[in-house]
């Protein structure tokens, strides 16, 4: 079996990531001072924000995944974490998704709307299911 098939990280998986969590540590301090400056778009601001609240909310749940898995607890209780998240972020990318229509930034012209209409449509139709399920 390889490492991928057994989810252990490949060797110099680990270091790697490692240097590219420090790099972009790093970046990111340099961008804060870049920020403060406050010469930028608005809208590019919270969107930087929102991914970094997203990377945030991901990285919490990954190093509570890691605890407990060395832990010998059971890791995959950090999953309705991980859920909560994706349902906290997808509802903050439909709704900038939502002003983006309303402003007219998105349009029929839009490169992937075709992709996207057919997954909000499954997406209405499931979240129908689970919200008339009692309790």
């Amino acid at each position: 079996m390889s490492p991928s098939e057994t989810g252990a990280p490949a060797a110099g998986t680990a270091a790697t990531l490692t240097e590219r969590l420090a790099a972009a540590t790093e970046n990111l301090r340099e961008l804060e001072q870049l920020v403060k400056s406050g010469d930028l778009d608005t809208r590019v601001l919270q969107e930087f924000r929102n991914a970094v609240d997203h990377i945030r909310g991901t990285s919490w749940a990954v190093q509570q995944w890691i605890g407990l898995r060395n832990e010998r607890g059971d890791p995959y209780s950090v999953i309705p974490t991980l859920s909560a998240e994706r349902v906290r972020r997808g509802a903050a990318l439909l709704k900038d998704l939502l002003l983006d229509i309303q402003s007219g930034e998105v349009a029929i012209e839009t490169p992937g709307l075709d992709k996207l209409y057919p997954v909000v449509v499954d997406l209405e139709q499931r979240l129908k299911m689970v919200l008339r399920r009692p309790g």
